[in-house]
């Protein structure tokens, strides 16, 4: 918890930065690495600046489309070398044919739902490549989902921002544990999807 409080310290400072749009896409990209309150920070970066809530939005969506295509790539690819692995000792076969099915099925739907609720992105982003669905209706997904979520939010902090920033400050912890609690969601939308 203490990493993650120490990044949104060091965004708070960089909110003021004349290159504040490049420092939000650089924190963005770390979310593929690290499990980051990116709707946090970029409520931050709107509120100290509200006249580029906009760009921020923008730049939050672009960024996550970039997270996007990584994290396909690097499920597209860990299928070839784990996906074996993983049908014989995590789940059935059966199951993950199941969920295959279901994501392709459903792809637009619910690469959309994923992107758009309190999910962990990257599982949304690499289980995507894992089960090879289209690139073209996935990115469409992922952007459309992206761009309504980060704009709410833009809008949100316009309207109700200082309350709102004073509540994450408040509650920073609750909202890392929270952030645990998109793990666990991730675990039952994917059980979900199997089913």
């Amino acid at each position: 918890m203490q990493p993650a409080r120490k990044v949104y310290e060091w965004a708070c400072q960089k909110a003021f930065s004349p290159f504040a749009p490049l420092w939000l896409a650089f924190i963005f990209l770390l979310e593929m690495f690290l499990f980051l309150p990116m709707d946090a920070l970029l409520m931050l970066f709107c509120l100290h600046n509200p006249e580029r809530r906009y760009i921020y939005a923008l730049v939050a969506t672009l960024s996550s489309l970039v997270i996007g295509l990584i994290g396909y790539a690097i499920g597209y690819w860990l299928w070839d070398h784990v996906g074996q692995f993983v049908i014989d000792h995590l789940i059935s076969k059966d199951f993950f044919d199941r969920m295959v099915d279901q994501y392709n099925s459903h792809e637009f739907v619910a690469v959309f739902a994923g992107s758009f609720l309190p999910i962990p992105f990257k599982a949304i982003t690499i289980s995507a490549g894992f089960c090879k669905l289209s690139l073209g209706g996935y990115l469409a997904s992922v952007f459309l989902a992206r761009a309504i979520r980060f704009f709410l939010i833009a809008e949100l902090m316009q309207r109700w921002g200082t309350p709102i920033k004073a509540f994450i400050d408040k509650h920073f912890k609750s909202l890392m544990i929270a952030l645990g609690a998109k793990v666990a969601l991730t675990f039952g939308f994917f059980w979900i999807l199997g089913t």
